[in-house]
């Protein structure tokens, strides 16, 4: 679990750095969370949901603040 932990932590500073694009993002969390499941004890899957949904929020944020696609951002 702690695995997934730092590798979903690295994947998401690469997309908030702007060096992984949104798509690219959630499907390299996809894959860590592939990963594993197929390891996952049933005593971390409360702690899996835990980290998954502060992840999405993460995400979400931040394609929030970018707003919508094609739009021009200006930098204050």
């Amino acid at each position: 679990m702690e695995e997934y932990e730092r590798e979903a932590q690295k994947i998401i500073k690469r997309f908030l750095e702007r060096s992984l694009g949104f798509p690219d993002c959630i499907a390299a969390l996809d894959a860590s969370l592939a990963d594993l499941i197929s390891r996952l004890e049933d005593g971390q899957i409360p702690r899996l949901r835990i980290v998954m949904l502060a992840n999405n929020e993460i995400v979400m944020k931040e394609m929030e603040r970018r707003g919508p696609p094609g739009r021009v951002q200006t930098i204050s």
